[in-house]
């Protein structure tokens, strides 16, 4: 009786630490926009409007980012069990002479004042990035090739890890660069390869909620679709602080995953639809091109230092998603 006891109380410990395993790996993917405005900044909306829109439209959470004020919340999400969360944001202009600087403000608790530029933009945006920080909030600069606003080289003042918007799709946004600027991300992969902890997002930088999904500054082209145990602020935040996440405007992932030495993706294809499954690395190089809807990159042979490997798959139907850059030791 008592061999029989043990045995059954070690298979129950077992059961339950196998059941507590799997609860501490759980995960979901939630889809959510980074960059919208109100009628209490330049949009053409109430708050109200546009969390409900973004509700509506399968979206999992969302940040309002009204130009130099923070829009509350809290009265915008009045139903727990929608599935549905809002995280605060703002974003902010530096007031001064010279070329635009915008960045956003995630999870801060009150209305951030944006710093006077100074003459140099590369000072400028650190002293942005750092107000944001020191307020508590996880940075993300805007639109870099808007007005001709950030060059990549003033970027590469930032310290410590920070989101860049390289697929704003807003109208005049220009990320796609021309013959005297470099695209959006080819400025990603510059500062990558200088050694810099950028995260890389899409975002609508929505204005007109009226004009819909077709109009210049219409919702629904931009998002993340960000990696979180549970769908709370401090879930989602914590995985814009980590990097824990990707970037699209169109393609949605089943998964993605790199452990030192390979790298697997997998597509979750839209019908009628073909996918390129493109692996880069330092400076923007092709490593890899794989047609399909997945694919392994195997890191072979000795790597240079700030060596990285990230994924861009590209569909069909011109839209594409981003992974975030890995570091290869």
């Amino acid at each position: 009786m008592n061999r029989i006891f043990f045995t059954s109380l070690l298979l129950f410990f077992i059961a339950g630490t196998i059941s507590s395993a799997a609860k501490v790996e759980k995960w979901t993917w939630a889809r959510g926009s980074l960059h919208t405005h109100t009628t209490n900044s330049d949009g053409d909306s109430p708050p109200q409007v546009i969390a409900d829109w973004y509700r509506e439209n399968g979206y999992n959470f969302l940040a309002i980012t009204d130009h130099e004020k923070l829009t509350d919340p809290l009265p915008l999400d009045n139903n727990p069990n929608d599935n549905f969360i809002l995280i605060t944001g703002e974003e902010l202009a530096m007031p001064g002479k010279g070329s635009p600087i915008h960045a956003n403000a995630f999870g801060i608790t009150e209305t951030i004042k944006a710093p006077n530029r100074t003459l140099n933009a590369g000072r400028s945006v650190r002293r942005l990035v750092e107000t944001i920080r020191d307020a508590g909030g996880i940075p993300m600069v805007n639109h870099p090739n808007w007005e001709k606003g950030l060059l990549h080289i003033d970027l590469l003042y930032i310290d410590g890890p920070y989101i860049l918007e390289i697929a704003n799709m807003g109208n005049g946004s220009l990320n796609e660069g021309n013959f005297a600027r470099l695209s959006t991300e080819q400025i990603w992969d510059y500062l990558l390869s200088n050694g810099k902890e950028v995260y890389a997002s899409a975002t609508d930088d929505m204005h007109s909620i009226k004009d819909g999904p077709t109009g210049p500054n219409g919702p629904g082209k931009g998002w993340i679709v960000a990696k979180v145990p549970e769908l709370t602020p401090k879930a989602v935040l914590t995985a814009l602080s980590k990097g824990d996440f990707y970037a699209s405007t169109g393609v949605e992932l089943e998964d993605y995953s790199f452990d030192g030495e390979r790298f697997y993706i997998k597509v979750r294809p839209k019908p009628g639809k073909s996918y390129m499954i493109r692996f880069v690395g330092k400076w923007g190089s092709i490593l890899q091109e794989t047609m399909g809807t997945s694919a392994i990159y195997k890191v072979t042979g000795k790597q240079e230092p700030n060596s990285y490997i990230r994924c861009k798959v590209i569909c069909s139907d011109e839209t594409v998603a981003w992974t975030q850059a890995f570091r290869i030791d």
